[in-house]
């Protein structure tokens, strides 16, 4: 089970806490991990505040860095796979041309992965693929939760780590749900692993209402996640 952490793990704490008594019972046959667009610093530091253990697998950075627990060994061949046509420096040249964006602070910036704060009005978001369209630059943007903008490399997403997770283990899909609430999570949820949709998501993910594979749980944050373990039969009631 891999889950977001903002707004879906995390936002109700009596259903977390819930959630994590069920994966302790499970803990023989549930390996857990969270993917998010945190850095690996500032996924710690959820990890102190809202007082859960280590996950099996952190994806960090929207899918550009993949750590084991709980001594947090990065995957270095996760990071020679996503190198590939990654130009960052070109990246930030072509879109320095465009006033609008907002460099994130500097604890959001990581070697794979550019951020921005963009408000979408106007157009702005298709102005940003234009700009990398005609520069010809091989790179994802990804925007959510309204205000987050990031540039990754054409290899990496949170989708793409968890297939590269599900091929290195000898996962089956259908052995594995992946939850989330926004736009950063749409190729996640969409992927060939079990999909679901926490109810407080965003509107971002209302393209995936039909998509077969794809749960929309009635429950909030982690009371959803719990939901969405019992649909799929991964926990027998």
């Amino acid at each position: 089970m891999i889950t977001d952490i903002d707004n879906t793990l995390v936002g109700d704490n009596d259903s977390m806490r819930q959630l994590f008594e069920i994966l302790e019972e499970h803990k023989d046959d549930i390996a857990w991990g969270v993917a998010t667009g945190r850095s690996l610093e500032l996924t710690l530091e959820a990890m102190t505040e809202y007082d859960f253990s280590m996950p099996d697998i952190l994806v960090c950075s929207v899918g550009t860095e993949v750590y084991y627990g709980p001594d947090l060994r990065m995957d270095k061949g996760w990071q020679k796979h996503i190198s590939y046509q990654w130009k960052p420096e070109r990246i930030k040249e072509t879109l320095s041309l465009l006033d609008f964006l907002v460099f994130q602070e500097i604890e959001g910036q990581r070697s794979f992965k550019i951020s921005y704060y963009l408000e979408e009005k106007d157009n702005r978001l298709a102005m940003v693929h234009e700009k990398i369209s005609e520069q010809r630059l091989r790179c994802q943007v990804i925007y959510s939760h309204g205000q987050f903008l990031d540039i990754i490399p054409l290899r990496a997403s949170k989708g793409k780590a968890v297939d590269y997770l599900r091929y290195k283990y000898e996962f089956s899909p259908r052995n594995v749900m992946v939850a989330g609430d926004s736009g950063n999570d749409e190729d996640m949820i969409s992927g060939k692993a079990r999909g679901l949709v926490v109810a407080n998501h965003s509107e971002e993910l209302l393209t995936l209402k039909d998509k077969a594979n794809t749960y929309f749980s009635s429950s909030n944050y982690a009371a959803g996640i719990i939901d969405g373990l019992y649909h799929y039969g991964l926990l027998q009631k």
